[in-house]
């Protein structure tokens, strides 16, 4: 009777979890429309069943939830630490079942509830630059990714799913929202965990920037496009509005 309980409870909890998640997409998708023109591209690439783990370059705060969004499979993120200093965000990141990870060394204890999720057989989300990035610091402009994701493949015996982000950077401008800026999500091939994991880590980081440079040659994007860091989208932004006051004097 007891464990009838317990196995009740838990089931209760993964349905809880899941429904809250797909909650989470729904809304999001919704604010996406508001600003956005999404374009996911490669959707076929993505395992039907069983794990993986999807490495993304990182370009803003709206990276996770525009893929999670977009992907709709439900995704085990891996959050840093400090995104669950507020009360309220740690408990959104509870329910949606992320995993929080101190970037300021090697967190066994992340690495142990990727490993977990793994063998459960749920795809994993990964952002492998630490941070946002973009120009010559991010893997777009050639940095490389460290090699623990190589070695989570290796370890789980799961693929690694390569995704190019492009466009959510200019969501952090007031007038991208409603003018329908364009935001591109592309996803590669699978690639099989092999024996050496500094070999699958490059072979995703080379996969997603060969994403990139097709996205930007398929559909005409200009260097304007690719990824800038907040600062630099608010300096432009604020610059052509002095433009727009200037031509209506």
């Amino acid at each position: 009777m007891e464990a009838g309980l317990v196995w009740a409870a838990g089931a209760l909890g993964r349905l809880w979890h899941r429904a809250y998640y797909r909650c989470a997409c729904i809304g999001w998708r919704l604010a996406l429309a508001c600003g956005a023109r999404s374009r996911m591209e490669g959707a076929e690439n993505l395992p039907r069943g069983g794990p993986y783990i999807l490495v993304c370059n990182h370009i803003s705060h709206f990276d996770p939830p525009t893929l999670a969004a977009l992907l709709w499979r439900k995704h085990a993120w891996v959050v840093a630490l400090d995104m669950y200093a507020h009360p309220a965000a740690a408990w959104f990141f509870r329910g949606i079942e992320s995993i929080p990870v101190d970037r300021r060394g090697a967190d066994r204890g992340a690495v142990k509830a990727i490993l977990k999720r793994l063998r459960r057989g749920e795809p994993v989300g990964l952002f492998p630059e630490a941070g946002i990035r973009s120009g010559a610091t991010s893997v777009l402009g050639g940095v490389p990714f460290d090699e623990t994701v190589g070695g989570l493949a290796q370890v789980a015996g799961a693929p690694v799913v390569p995704a190019v982000i492009l466009g959510t950077d200019k969501l952090y401008c007031r007038t991208a929202w409603g003018r329908k800026t364009d935001v591109f999500v592309r996803v590669g091939e699978p690639i099989a965990p092999g024996d050496d994991r500094r070999e699958t880590t490059r072979r995703a980081e080379v996969a997603i920037r060969a994403l990139a440079n097709d996205l930007k040659r398929e559909h005409g994007l200009s260097d304007a496009d690719m990824p800038m860091t907040a600062q630099e989208r608010w300096r432009l932004e604020a610059e052509a509005r002095l433009r727009r006051r200037g031509q209506t004097r």
